[in-house]
């Protein structure tokens, strides 16, 4: 499969009784990485088909919920991806864009290989335990949309 050069980032989220909680993986090759679920768009896939595929891959999810784009956007370098697919990509391709989503859920989650432990926590130990700022700054947005009810649950 030709890889795309964009990725997604997913965030499964599931209600308490008074409170949320949200799916934070450990990174197996970089355990010091606490994220939600994450991954690269393959061949001709859309945003949301990429975000399906993903959260099948790594968390085990094979539900058809909801997915909600949030409007939080990153980018990363190319240069953090193997030389092979830099290759592919080209010269012209020097970031590779992230695209938030949100999926609610409320079952267990089988962890893939890429990672090593999860865990459901509320939002103010999420977002201390999450490693990268725009993976932070996409679980405010999810929280406070959830605590607006602008999201459903």
């Amino acid at each position: 499969m030709a890889r795309q050069p964009k990725q997604v980032h997913i965030y499964l989220y599931r209600k308490k009784e008074n409170h949320y909680e949200y799916a934070i993986l450990q990174r197996e090759d970089m355990p010091f990485c606490w994220q939600g679920i994450c991954g690269g768009l393959e061949d001709n896939e859309t945003e949301a088909e990429g975000a399906r595929r993903e959260i099948m891959e790594e968390a085990g999810v094979m539900e058809n919920l909801p997915l909600y784009p949030l409007e939080s956007a990153s980018s990363l370098p190319a240069n953090i991806f193997d030389k092979e697919t830099q290759e592919l990509w080209g010269k012209n391709v020097v970031v590779v864009p992230m695209i938030f989503f949100a999926m609610p859920f409320d079952g267990t989650v089988k962890l893939s290989e890429e990672h090593t432990d999860i865990k459901w926590l509320p939002y103010e130990e999420a977002y201390e335990l999450v490693y990268f700022m725009d993976q932070k700054i996409a679980l405010y947005e999810l929280n406070e949309k959830l605590l607006r009810g602008i999201l459903l649950h």
